[in-house]
């Protein structure tokens, strides 16, 4: 298993914050992997809720399951995720910092079946694109404010 962690502060209420980063609709603006999510059930932002994103890549679509595993209204939400080949946990924790909001970010990485040969390499991928979405997610937002 690999795991990174982030830590990032936006110029934004942590309330605003939290809001826009648990709504999945949200996901595809800032997250350069997917393409889009949909719920799966009718629970919505609580523990135990399913959603499904769709992926992009160079060839086809493909998708993870995704399960909110931790909620905790302006402080945490942690998210569980598989597909074929990956099982992430990704944790975001939020702070108020005055009128900002300071982020951090855990995301574990674990390989699953033949993907264990080739684990570093591509956990590496999972950590780098992670680092980039966390920096987008802060330049988008505050762009906009």
């Amino acid at each position: 298993m690999r795991s990174i962690h982030q830590q990032v502060k936006i110029n934004w209420p942590v309330r605003a914050l939290f809001n826009y980063v648990s709504d999945i609709s949200n996901n595809a603006s800032w997250q350069e992997h997917v393409e889009k999510t949909e719920w799966l059930n009718d629970e919505r932002n609580t523990s135990g809720a399913r959603f499904r994103e769709v992926h992009k890549n160079a060839d086809r679509d493909s998708y993870a399951l995704c399960q909110i595993d931790e909620f905790v209204p302006y402080q945490k939400r942690s998210v569980v995720t598989q597909n074929k080949s990956f099982h992430s946990t990704y944790t975001y924790e939020f702070e108020p910092a005055n009128e900002s909001t300071v982020m951090k970010v855990t995301l574990e990485v674990r390989a699953r079946g033949l993907y264990k040969l080739i684990e570093p390499f591509a956990a590496n991928r999972f950590l780098q694109a992670q680092a980039r979405d966390i920096f987008r997610l802060k330049e988008m937002l505050e762009l906009e404010d």
